[in-house]
């Protein structure tokens, strides 16, 4: 049988999977959590810092510290988010039952914008990302070296 999120399960599968890819990216069970929010555009870091909360306190999440992790419900949950179009998993079943019934209930996740909004906001970080950290083209290092070599000539004369 086919599996279908709710809205709220979606917004709590996007946060899931925001620490889950920056876990791997890091290759670390835990991440920083002011890292991760740091990474949203800042009109959406209110509603990101408030699913994260919802998430430590359904117990998807851990706080250690300043990091955050999966805790063992965590994993199964993030698990059945990935497989949403595929079957479910009755193993996990009798586990998630509670976690997703409290998500569903949690006015935290309900969505802060239009739900395609939500799930493309993995995607979105990444093209935020790659606006917000500027490279250095050949042009500059090119200009810098001459430069170097300029302020060298000029010293030993």
């Amino acid at each position: 049988m086919a599996l279908e999120l709710t809205e709220r399960e979606t917004f709590a599968g996007v946060l899931a999977t925001l620490v889950q890819d920056r876990c791997a990216t890091s290759g670390a069970a835990r991440t920083s959590r002011t890292g991760l929010q740091a990474t949203v555009p800042v009109d959406e870091r209110p509603s990101i810092r408030r699913g994260l909360n919802a998430l430590i306190e359904h117990g998807v999440l851990v706080m250690s510290g300043e990091d955050i992790g999966f805790t063992a419900q965590g994993k199964a949950f993030a698990a059945y988010v990935q497989n949403a179009q595929g079957e479910r998993n009755p193993k996990n079943a009798a586990t998630l039952a509670s976690t997703l019934s409290a998500i569903d209930k949690d006015e935290r996740f309900a969505p802060h914008r239009p739900i395609e909004d939500i799930r493309t906001l993995p995607a979105r970080l990444e093209a935020y990302r790659a606006v917000t950290q500027p490279r250095l083209s050949k042009g500059w290092v090119v200009l810098g070296a001459l430069a170097t070599a300029v302020a060298a000539f000029a010293l030993l004369r």
